[in-house]
């Protein structure tokens, strides 16, 4: 029986999928419904034309999630072919063509040359939860960020004194937008009323934020157009952001409660600057540190290590990576960054690094870079990291 190598490009609604045999011939080429009984029927249509080697996707989030599903169910191994990759092969092959059946068909023929694509494990239930609850996190910052933005556009269209006077990324200042939002009416609340409200929320230097918000709105009193229109979405804003920061605290919760079932969670925590939510972003983006074997390779997927660019007779060349997990790279770096500020053995590694020449950044990268060695050592050993005790000196 011929052997076939199967590229599915996914969709929404609908998949492409695409066969061919070992010399390459299409053998296979059908658009079935994003549906458990359409998928199964596609795959055992598949299989009257030879044994399937490997299946292929182009995309690994929840719109391949059910033929995931089916296929590692069935015992199948899955690759994953990534869009930049598909699109780099699609070059080979003739014919400019853009169409769901060439993509499925350039997936399958790269999957049949490149025995070195990736392999797609499952995701145990722990993962997929977290994947879930940290992307949900980012939407929910990311709505955030947007309205605070909008929102201190509009204020200072009401007052810029006002939008000067406290920080808007801070509790305090959304809960007292949110009854008051014109000068006139802060003045007219008074320090005292104001100062009230917010100890009521348990906010620290209430009195403080209070006077500051009122001396503010005493600076101006002339009315300017439109100010009655943005006080109403002004005060709404505050009111839609004070209930993100309570469903964001509510999902970090929750991402703590999945991270203390994880082994891995405490030895990754441990490493300073490594919070809880940078740890479940970690997990979910290594896919729980399995798919490297070697921090080598971590360091290299996350853009921290040189690549070398030689020609002819230079040599010894290197540098930044254009392709890497943007993401990854981002975790590892913040990482580094609060470990440069807060943990002694770091701190030392960026002030030798700096003493070298680089700069702050390549300082951080390289901060990064030896982090990911010491993070391996410690998943390795499963220990967790041991914080240098501060030396004391005994008085003469």
């Amino acid at each position: 029986m011929a052997k076939l190598w199967i590229g599915v490009d996914i969709g929404k609604t609908h998949h492409h999928v695409a066969a061919v045999d070992g010399e390459g011939r299409l053998v296979y080429s059908c658009r079935v419904a994003n549906d458990e009984t359409s998928l199964l029927t596609v795959m055992a249509e598949v299989s009257t034309h030879g044994r399937p080697v490997c299946w292929a996707v182009d995309v690994t989030t929840g719109l391949s999630a059910l033929l995931l599903t089916l296929l590692w169910r069935r015992q199948v191994q899955v690759r994953y072919v990534s869009g930049t990759v598909a699109f780099h092969m699609a070059a080979a092959f003739a014919g400019e063509n853009k169409t769901d059946a060439r993509d499925a068909l350039v997936i399958a023929q790269t999957i049949r040359m490149r025995p070195d694509i990736p392999i797609l494990e499952p995701s145990d239930r722990l993962l997929a939860e977290l994947t879930v609850l940290t992307g949900y996190r980012a939407d929910l910052v990311g709505q955030r960020v947007a309205t605070l933005f909008r929102l201190q556009e509009l204020l200072t269209g009401i007052s810029p004194a006002l939008e000067r006077a406290v920080e808007l990324n801070r509790k305090a200042p959304m809960m007292v937008l949110a009854c008051w939002q014109t000068p006139a009416a802060i003045r007219h609340a008074g320090v005292d009323r104001i100062t009230a409200l917010l100890r009521r929320g348990h906010v620290k230097n209430a009195a403080q934020v209070a006077e500051a918000m009122v001396a503010a709105a005493r600076q101006q009193t002339v009315t300017l157009p439109g100010q009655r229109a943005a006080a109403v979405v002004v005060g709404q804003m505050a009111t839609e952001i004070l209930a993100l920061e309570q469903r964001i605290a509510a999902v970090d919760d929750r991402i703590a409660e999945h991270l203390d079932q994880h082994p891995l969670a405490p030895i990754i925590g441990s490493l300073p600057g490594m919070g809880p939510l940078l740890t479940a972003e970690l997990l979910v983006h290594t896919a729980g540190m399995t798919e490297y074997d070697s921090p080598a390779k971590l360091a290299a997927h996350a853009g921290l290590a040189p690549v070398s660019h030689d020609s002819g007779t230079v040599s010894g060349n290197h540098r930044q990576p254009r392709r890497y997990h943007r993401r990854l790279r981002h975790i590892l770096w913040m990482a580094a960054f609060t470990a440069a500020r807060e943990c002694p053995t770091s701190r030392a590694y960026y002030e030798k690094k700096r003493a070298e020449g680089k700069n702050h950044r390549q300082a951080i990268l390289a901060l990064a870079r030896r982090r990911v060695d010491v993070l391996w050592a410690l998943i390795r050993d499963r220990k967790t990291f041991a914080r240098p005790t501060p030396t004391v000196r005994a008085a003469a």
